[in-house]
C-alpha cells in the first residue's frame, strides 16, 4: 500500500465530553456476557481510535499516545522526511490547545473513561455485584484509573523556565465521574495533583477488591488483579511515596507468574515486540487482529510508524519516515547488553555482525535499506514486510512486569541499595555491575529503565517526574536529530506541560482560564 498523507497541524475535532449514560436499556440489566462485552469494547477502542476522516494519521489508540510521549523525550528521533506526522512534538512547534494533536489526546482517555463509566454506572453497589460480575467491573474501575492517571501527569503544570501561568501549577484535569451531568460538565474544574491521586486511588481500591479472586480474561486485554497493583505502584512513584511504590510493584508481581523478556524473545524477528502469548512478561497489552479497523487501513497503525522493516507503512524504506535512537544514547549502553541490538548498528561496529534482520523478500529490500540507528525492537507480525494485514496485525505492551522491577529498582536506589537493579539488568547484561550512590545511583537506574522501555512510552512519565535528573539534550556534535529538533533544555521542557483540548475548554468555564499554556517555539535552538 503507498503511502500518500498530508500533514495536519491545526483543526477542529470538535466533541462533546460524554456525560449521563450511553447504554441501552437493555444493557442496564445486563448479564455477565453483556459486561464481558462492554469491557472488551474499552480495550477494542484503545486498540482502534483513529481519525483518519480528519486527515490525522498519528492516532491510533493508546500505542500512538505513548509514540507521541517518546517524540517528546531524548531517546527517541524519527529521520526527516515529508511524512512528519510527530514532528509537532519534536520541533515544538503547533502546539496549542486546539492543535488536532492536542485535543486527540484527551479524546481518546476521555472515551475510555466513558465506557469505563457505563460498566460502572451499571453496578453502583459494590457489595451486590454477583461473583461472576466482579471481574469486569473490577477492569474497568482499573481502565478507568489508567486513563485518569496518565491524563492527571500529561497535563498536569508544572514550573519550568520558559511558560508560566499564574495560579495554575500543580493543577491537572477534571474529575470525570459515572454520575456526571451536563450541568456539572460545564463547570468542572481540574484538580489539584493531590486531589487527583486520591481520586485514583480510590478507583485501584474498587479495582483491588473486585479483581481479588477474579479475572476478567485470561488475553491481558483487561486489567487484573496484578495491574490494578501496578498502576497503584505507578500512582505511587507519582507521588513520591517510594517504600508504598515498591510495595505495591512488589504485590503486582506477586499476583501473576511472570518471567523476564530472555533474550530471544527480544530480538525475535516474528515474535519480537508483537505477540503477547511468546512470552510471561506482559502483564497488560492491546491486540489488533487482521480484523481489526487499524489494521484494515494500512498505514495508521503502530507497525506502519514504529517498524522500520515494512514496506507498506511511514515507517520503513517506503515512506523513509525511520524510527531512530539518539546516537549518544545508543553509545552509552555497552555492547554486551542484548538490548543494545534493539536498533542497526553502524558500519563496523562490533555488533555490526550481531543484529539480526526480517529477511528480504521481492518487495522488501531487507537491512540494506536501513539507515544506521534505525529500530529493530518492534517487529512487523509474523516477520511479515509486505502484507499489511498479517505485518500490522500485532500486540503492543501497556504493562510488562519489567516496569515494577525497575520500581523496585528506583525505590532501593533511593535508599542507596542497587542490589534489586543489578538483579534486574544483569538478566540483559550478565557482566552488569553497579557501584554507584546517591543522585548517581538514581540517574542509572533511569538510564536502564530508559534502554528497557525505549519506544513504548513508558519513560515520559520520569522525565517529568524528574525533570533534575533526565532532560532534554538533543543538540551535540554528531546528533543524529532532525535540525528543527536539536533543542536542549535546562530543566523540563515546557511541552511537557501538554495543554487540555482546548475545545473541551470552551465548554466547561472553568477551564477557561486555567489550561496550560501553548509552549510552542520557547526554546531557542541549538546550532552547531
Amino acid at each position: 500500500m503507498s503511502v500518500l498523507a498530508s500533514v495536519v497541524t491545526t483543526g477542529c475535532i470538535k466533541e462533546t465530553l460524554p456525560t449521563g449514560s450511553s447504554i441501552s436499556a437493555e444493557q442496564a440489566t445486563a448479564s455477565a456476557d453483556a459486561l464481558k462485552s462492554m469491557t472488551a469494547a474499552i480495550h477494542n477502542y484503545a486498540a482502534n481510535a483513529e481519525w483518519a476522516n480528519n486527515d490525522v494519521h498519528s492516532f491510533y489508540g493508546l500505542p500512538s499516545i505513548g509514540v507521541h510521549r517518546e517524540v517528546m523525550c531524548n531517546d527517541f528521533t524519527i529521520m526527516e522526511n515529508p511524512y512528519g506526522w510527530y514532528s509537532q512534538f519534536q520541533t515544538n512547534q503547533g502546539l496549542s490547545s486546539t492543535s488536532n494533536h492536542i485535543q486527540i489526546f484527551w479524546l481518546i482517555y476521555t472515551k475510555i473513561i466513558a465506557l469505563s463509566n457505563d460498566v460502572i454506572r451499571m453496578n453502583p453497589d459494590l457489595d451486590a455485584i454477583v461473583e461472576t460480575n466482579k471481574g469486569y467491573v473490577g477492569a474497568a474501575y482499573a481502565y478507568r484509573a489508567l486513563a485518569m492517571l496518565e491524563m492527571a501527569q500529561m497535563h498536569e503544570f508544572k514550573a519550568n523556565k520558559y511558560v508560566s501561568k499564574e495560579g495554575i501549577e500543580g493543577l491537572t484535569v477534571p474529575y470525570l465521574h459515572e454520575n456526571m451531568t451536563v450541568d456539572y460538565a460545564k463547570n468542572n474544574p481540574r484538580l489539584t495533583k493531590a486531589e487527583a491521586i486520591e481520586k485514583i486511588y480510590e478507583l485501584l481500591d474498587k479495582a483491588i477488591l473486585l479483581l481479588d479472586g477474579h479475572t476478567p480474561s485470561t488475553d491481558k486485554t483487561l486489567p487484573d488483579l496484578a495491574v490494578a497493583y501496578g498502576l497503584y505502584a505507578r500512582a505511587k512513584l507519582y507521588e513520591g511515596d517510594y517504600a508504598k511504590a515498591k510495595e505495591y510493584a512488589e504485590l503486582a508481581l506477586g499476583a501473576g507468574s511472570f518471567s523476564p523478556l530472555t533474550q530471544e524473545q527480544w530480538t525475535s524477528t516474528t515474535t519480537g515486540f508483537n505477540d503477547a502469548d511468546s512470552q510471561t512478561s506482559w502483564m497488560l497489552c492491546i491486540r489488533t487482529s487482521e480484523e481489526s479497523s487499524v489494521v484494515k487501513t494500512g498505514i495508521i497503525n503502530f507497525v506502519s510508524f514504529m517498524s522500520a522493516e515494512q514496506v507498506y507503512g511511514y515507517g520503513g524504506p517506503g515512506a523513509g519516515a525511520f524510527p531512530m535512537v539518539d546516537k549518544r544514547f545508543y553509545d552509552q549502553i555497552p555492547n554486551t547488553d542484548f538490548r543494545k541490538l534493539s536498533w542497526k548498528a553502524p558500519a563496523g561496529h562490533e555488533l555490526e555482525s550481531k543484529n539480526t534482520f526480517v529477511a528480504a523478500t521481492e518487495d522488501y529490500p531487507g537491512s540494506s535499506a536501513l539507515p544506521e540507528y534505525a529500530a529493530l525492537k518492534f517487529r512487523p507480525g509474523e516477520g511479515n514486510p509486505d502484507d499489511h494485514q498479517k505485518g500490522s496485525a500485532t500486540d503492543f505492551p501497556l504493562m510488562r512486569m519489567e516496569e515494577m522491577k525497575f520500581i523496585i529498582a528506583e525505590c532501593d536506589a533511593r535508599n542507596g541499595d542497587a542490589s534489586s537493579l543489578v538483579d534486574i539488568v544483569s538478566t540483559r547484561n550478565p557482566e552488569y555491575t553497579c557501584t554507584l550512590t546517591g543522585t548517581h545511583l538514581i540517574k542509572e537506574v533511569l538510564l536502564q529503565k530508559r534502554i528497557e522501555f525505549w519506544g513504548e512510552g513508558i519513560v515520559w512519565f520520569d522525565y517529568k517526574r524528574c525533570p533534575d535528573l533526565l532532560t532534554i539534550n538533543r543538540g551535540y556534535p554528531g546528533t543524529n536529530h532532525s535540525e528543527a529538533a536539536r533543542f536542549n533544555c535546562d530543566g523540563l521542557a515546557p511541552w511537557f506541560n501538554v495543554p487540555i483540548n482546548g475545545y473541551e475548554a470552551q465548554d466547561n468555564k472553568a477551564l477557561s482560564e486555567t489550561n496550560n499554556p501553548d509552549p510552542t517555539n520557547t526554546v531557542a535552538l541549538w546550532v552547531e
